[in-house]
């Protein structure tokens, strides 16, 4: 079972397995490739705002959108896995990749709520945090260790160095999901660890998509988009095995307002 310290100075055990770069489209070792390149088969979205271009599932907007547009994966929902993608935002331009996510119908059957790794190209300290699309929002801003405790409330038991990645480059994102511990990485620099405890909150099953996003006009290209499933049965990190040290810093709620939550549902 994954164990955390019940120290003072509070620690995550970390992943420092080497992850090597994706060369000529091969795909990893024990992961399966979830978009063709081709056209948007096993994809869900409207075709105003998505298309295939130059090999790469594209977003665009022109700067008069309402609400954020997603793009939906019609495959089986994810669970706990491992995440692989390489994404390119132009200047100004904010996206998201989606991970155990449903969709929130109130707004049409393409959009999402829940889980998100943002791709932010111009805010080195939101580009790959853990934002909740609709829900609890944002949960752990880039470089920050956080642990969300049975509440909801997210406090930050540590720090990461946040970088700063160029806009109109190709990066490479990575997500690992496993139970209710999440983690983020950009170029293989981590960004964001997170250990969820809030079992009315939090989604251990979903949706995977990415997102096209309000703002300026924007162009957001993902490829070589490879997906690693985990078993289902990963253990949960409880409360005791996750203390909250008397040093951690509250999280304020975006925004300053109540947090909203979801449905009951089985988990």
């Amino acid at each position: 079972m994954f164990h955390i310290p019940k120290a003072p100075c509070f620690c995550f055990l970390l992943s420092f397995a080497l992850i090597a770069p994706v060369v000529g489209g091969e795909t990893p070792s024990g992961f399966e490739k979830i978009f063709n390149g081709k056209d948007l088969t096993n994809w869900n979205g409207s075709d105003k705002y998505w298309s295939v271009q130059d090999g790469a599932l594209t977003g665009k907007a022109d700067g008069s959108l309402k609400y954020n547009r997603f793009i939906i994966y019609e495959g089986q929902p994810v669970r706990n896995f491992e995440l692989r993608v390489k994404v390119k935002v132009s200047p100004g331009g904010n996206s998201g990749i989606q991970y155990r996510s449903k969709k929130f119908h109130d707004l049409g059957d393409t959009v999402l709520t829940g889980y998100q790794c943002d791709v932010v190209s111009n805010r080195p300290e939101y580009n790959g945090m853990l934002y909740e699309e609709k829900e609890r929002r944002i949960l752990a801003r880039t470089g920050k260790k956080v642990i969300i405790d049975t509440a909801g409330q997210p406090w930050v038991v540590g720090k990461l160095l946040v970088k700063t990645f160029p806009a109109g480059e190709w990066h490479d994102f990575r997500v690992l999901a496993k139970g209710n511990h999440l983690q983020h990485w950009i170029d293989g620099h981590q960004t964001i660890d997170v250990i969820d405890l809030d079992k009315k909150g939090r989604d251990l099953a979903g949706l995977l998509g990415v997102q096209v996003h309000v703002g300026p006009p924007m162009t957001i290209q993902y490829k070589d988009f490879y997906l690693k499933r985990l078993p289902d049965d990963l253990p949960l990190i409880t409360a005791e095995e996750a203390p909250i040290p008397k040093t951690a810093v509250k999280v304020v709620p975006q925004g300053g307002g109540r947090k909203k939550r979801k449905p009951k549902q089985s988990r």
